[in-house]
């Protein structure tokens, strides 16, 4: 150890200051606006994104409720139309009128569908 108190060493550091050029110092100002913007426009792109998200999300969940509620009612019409192929066999619905026009004594179509499979 001796030897390194031996080496002189430097006790201080000498700096300088230099003048930069107006054009440079524009240029650095210009770009560190350009970057700005451009961070500030990531994070309102990102915040609009999640909200898209989230809308998509809910909007999933929407439709789904919807097709469940779609096919009940489908369910349900078929239903009420199967009934009404029983009392009425070969029917045909006028909403207008709130009438059926039948052919009574003919077949429905579950009875057909039975003798088909005998």
């Amino acid at each position: 150890m001796a030897e390194l108190d031996k080496i002189p060493q430097k006790q201080s550091i000498d700096l300088e200051t230099v003048k930069l050029e107006a054009e440079v110092v524009d240029k650095i100002k210009s770009l560190n606006g350009d970057l700005s913007a451009l961070i500030n426009d990531f994070g309102q792109i990102y915040i609009r994104k999640k909200e898209l998200n989230s809308e998509l999300v809910r909007l999933d969940e929407i439709l789904e409720k919807a097709e469940d509620t779609f096919k009940d009612k489908s369910r349900e019409l078929k239903g009420v139309v199967d009934s009404l192929e029983e009392k009425y066999p070969r029917h045909q619905i006028d909403l207008e009128q709130g009438t059926v026009i039948y052919q009574p004594g003919a077949p429905s179509r579950i009875q057909q569908t039975e003798s088909a499979s005998k």
